[in-house]
């Protein structure tokens, strides 16, 4: 029954030899780093006298003299060769590997299942036969010694272990040759007779017999071992000269399987070996006791630079850049707990520089003991690539400033710092004025670029401790944190806009820029970092109402308007689906003849809970969200269609005026709506005026200046509305082909007190009639003003003076009861 600290097994001996070592090619391995290659080696002795019983003897070391490193140990007392009695206690290689030798007398027949029981002393089965159990016979009595290990000669030892069995060769199972010094076979036993049948044939040419009488002779009567092979197979053979009886007595041991498995694992080693060597991952082995590196192959050298031999001088201390005591805690937990796992660590190159690498720790079995196997990776190229991945996940790789995730990371930290201290911060909302112009009409690798010229600029203006954000296109966020007053933030807002009003030149192209911002302030604005983004995002609102080019800080009315605003967006949805929006018709007329020129559609909106909604109100807020275009194709269908009724019965025929925005003539789509208008209500062109109102700057002229000619070879007259305010201006005049120009109502309200606004109408009522325009007043609400434009030759007006906007019926009676002049 053998033991360790690892293992426990009870072995059957039933093999005529056997050997113990650490190495795997013996009978009986065992993993120990205290047990030697071949440590011990069993031998089979028979006692005629004994039928049913074998006995052992146990020998240091092996059968060639080799005895093992840290001795066998007998029942306590260290000794070269011993015969094994039942109970007798074996210690190999000091304390930690101990075997129990019993002799077992089977009642019956052999038990086949005896292996697999660890015998105890309750077993029925068996039978313990002790010293004291039996008597023994003569041969067993002078042959039952132990020869003690001392510090005599190793031959010496050996040659008297194979003396005490020249007396009695029958006692060993394993074949035993004679011969005379004249070459003559004198004896041989049953097991040589078997094993070599033409032995007696050929006698002194067989491998056994060639050459012995020579070498014996050599060795003057001591003990003679080699190696000897007959056919495939291998045998040691000891061999001594027995003087008194001028023979030659030899012992031979089957070692064939063993010198097999030898073989196949030196070349299971030599192949493991060059696969070790030729692996890109390094490998290294180290004593995990001494932390002493044994053996890493050409990629693990190369990882670190140093080569095989200096490898094996250092420890893995010496190379793993870890505290000592963490790196033998782990080591520890391996050998207890036998775990296998893999980490990520940092090793220390020779030239002094580190390398992130992936280790890869098991316990194997070499040579005979358990060592740490570690399978190492150079990791430095995968950290690169998922430190990569980390920013390209934090920051917006167009500007290099942090993205939308990084930023709410970095603003809810802030806020609980601040929350904790009890600081103040800013948040900051920023939207570049007109940045879409600029993408549309430079192209997206200009904007790009502008985007990342911005960004430049925006960090120049901060602090240490902001941060900035690409939150999205156009727009930026930053955090202002540990503010003392708003004066501070105000400061760095300005600062902002000023360097971005900066001209940029661009792929030669000289850009002026400029910066909206919507302040919001911690704790006031908002208590967390939703609110607070809410209510920045809210004042970059109202700045942008201002006209851009600002900051706004926040206050809760700005929400009062948005929430307002955003209620008013959800029913302006459902009027165009449901359909609730109204025309009105106000007429336009000339002042000198009193007749109606034009009627022009007013769109008006009366919702169940808002009531009345004022165009100037609604319209706006439909061409922010992408309703203008579907709300001025209905008006077109309502309008022609109305005329059309009232010109198929019989009513006089006036134009009607729709109120275009110049924005949607850049769009191709509505000249064909136009058309489709015209075309379904079988209203004659002439009848249609359409009012192209100039809200913004034209950014597609060429498309506009195209729309433009097709209605005029249409036949639709076109005016330009709002003459003299924003973009309807003298140069739209010279550039497109309107036929009217409208003055705006804002110089109308104030013709009578204001001598400016007086001069501004007979200006333009002078550049009409010189261009052969016709000049139309709008917002004419009293006698005073009609009578001053009508000195100052404008012939048509339109206005409350004359008729505030009229219902489709009340239309109708206007133009039955008309007769030629409206009073």
């Amino acid at each position: 029954m053998l033991e360790s600290p690892t293992f426990r097994k009870t072995l059957i001996l039933e093999d005529n030899t056997y050997t113990i070592g650490r190495v795997a090619s013996n009978s009986i391995p065992i993993s120990s780093k205290t047990i030697s290659r071949n440590h011990a080696t069993l031998l089979k002795v028979i006692y005629p006298q004994k039928k049913n019983q074998d006995f052992f003897w146990i020998v240091d070391g092996d059968l060639k003299g080799n005895r093992s490193t840290n001795g066998l140990f007998v029942n306590g007392k260290r000794c070269f060769c011993h015969q094994l009695k039942s109970g007798d206690i074996i210690s190999l290689g000091g304390k930690e590997v101990r075997a129990k030798y019993e002799t077992l007398y089977y009642q019956g027949e052999k038990n086949s299942e005896a292996e697999d029981l660890l015998l105890g002393e309750d077993d029925e089965e068996v039978e313990a036969i002790g010293e004291s159990g039996s008597q023994k016979s003569l041969e067993e009595e002078e042959f039952n010694t132990t020869i003690f290990a001392v510090d005599e000669d190793i031959n010496k030892v050996t040659e008297d272990f194979f003396f005490r069995l020249r007396e009695q060769p029958g006692l060993l199972p394993s074949p035993i040759i004679e011969i005379n010094e004249l070459g003559e076979i004198t004896y041989l036993n049953s097991a040589a007779s078997q094993k070599f049948k033409n032995l007696e044939a050929v006698k002194l040419e067989h491998p056994l017999l060639e050459g012995l009488l020579t070498e014996v002779k050599k060795f003057e009567g001591k003990l003679f071992v080699r190696e000897v092979k007959v056919g495939q197979e291998l045998f040691t053979q000891y061999a001594h000269y027995i003087s008194e009886n001028q023979l030659i007595r030899s012992y031979i041991f089957d070692f064939t399987q063993r010198k097999q498995i030898e073989t196949e694992l030196r070349e299971t080693e030599a192949r493991y070996r060059a696969v070790v060597t030729q692996i890109s991952e390094g490998i290294v082995l180290v004593d995990p006791r001494e932390k002493k590196i044994l053996d890493g192959n050409a990629a693990y050298c190369n990882l670190l630079g140093y080569t095989e031999a200096e490898i094996q001088e250092l420890t893995l201390e010496q190379v793993v850049a870890i505290e000592k005591e963490i790196l033998a805690q782990d080591i520890e937990r391996i050998l207890t707990e036998k775990l296998e796992f893999v980490r990520e660590s940092v090793y220390r190159c020779k030239d002094g520089s580190l390398v992130e690498v992936e280790e890869s720790y098991s316990l194997i079995s070499y040579e005979g003991r358990e060592v740490l196997c570690l399978t190492v990776k150079n990791i430095t190229n995968k950290k690169r690539s998922q430190e990569l991945l980390r920013y390209q996940a934090g920051y917006d790789i167009l500007t290099g400033l942090a993205n939308r995730k990084l930023f709410n990371e970095h603003l809810a930290s802030t806020i609980a710092y601040a929350r904790k201290k009890k600081k103040q911060l800013a948040v900051m909302f920023l939207d570049l004025d007109r940045f879409q112009n600029i993408n549309n009409t430079l192209g997206h690798e200009v904007a790009d670029k502008l985007l990342q010229t911005f960004a430049k600029k925006l960090r120049s203006c901060l602090r240490l401790g902001d941060t900035a954000a690409h939150w999205s296109g156009d727009e930026f966020t930053l955090i202002i944190p540990q503010i003392s007053d708003t004066e501070t933030v105000a400061n760095l807002a300005s600062k902002i806009i000023t360097q971005v009003s900066q001209p940029v030149k661009l792929s030669h192209h000289q850009i002026h820029l400029s910066v909206t911002i919507g302040i919001a302030l911690y704790p006031q604005d908002g208590d967390d970092d939703t609110n607070l983004l809410i209510a920045a995002d809210t004042a970059l609102f109202k700045a942008k109402e201002q006209g851009g080019n600002c900051y706004e800080f926040y206050n809760p009315t700005m929400t009062v308007e948005i929430e307002e605003l955003f209620e008013l967006e959800n029913y302006l949805h459902q009027a165009v689906t449901q359909k609730e929006f109204e025309l009105k018709y106000q007429p336009r007329v000339n002042v000198n003849t009193g007749k109606i020129i034009c009627l022009e559609a007013i769109l008006c909106w009366k919702n169940a809970v808002l009531g009345e909604v004022d165009p100037e109100k609604f319209l706006p807020l439909a061409e922010k969200i992408g309703l203008i275009l579907p709300i001025t194709e209905w008006m077109l269908y309502q309008a022609c269609n109305q005329n059309q009724l009232w010109q198929k019965a019989g009513l006089p025929s006036v134009k009607v005026g729709v109120k275009i925005l110049a924005s949607l003539l850049q769009k191709e789509n509505l000249v064909s709506i136009i058309k489709r208008v015209l075309a379904e209500s079988l209203l004659p062109p002439n009848f249609l005026a359409l009012e192209i109102t100039q809200k913004k700057m034209v950014q597609n002229l060429e498309s506009f200046q195209k729309s433009l000619r097709e209605l005029l070879t249409l036949g639709v007259p076109l005016t330009l509305n709002d003459f003299g305010t924003g973009y309807a201006t003298f140069a739209y005049l010279q550039q497109f082909p309107f036929q009217q120009l409208k003055i705006a109502r804002e110089f109308v309200a104030d013709i009578e007190a204001d001598p400016c606004s007086k001069a501004v109408i007979a200006a333009a009522i002078a550049l009409g009639n010189n261009l052969n325009l016709k000049v139309v007043a709008q917002g004419v609400d009293s006698q005073q003003q009609m009578e001053i434009l009508k000195n100052l030759k404008c012939e048509q007006m339109q206005g409350s003076f004359f008729s505030h906007p009229l219902t489709v019926e009340e239309v109708t009676n206007l133009l039955s009861e008309y007769n030629g002049a409206i009073n």
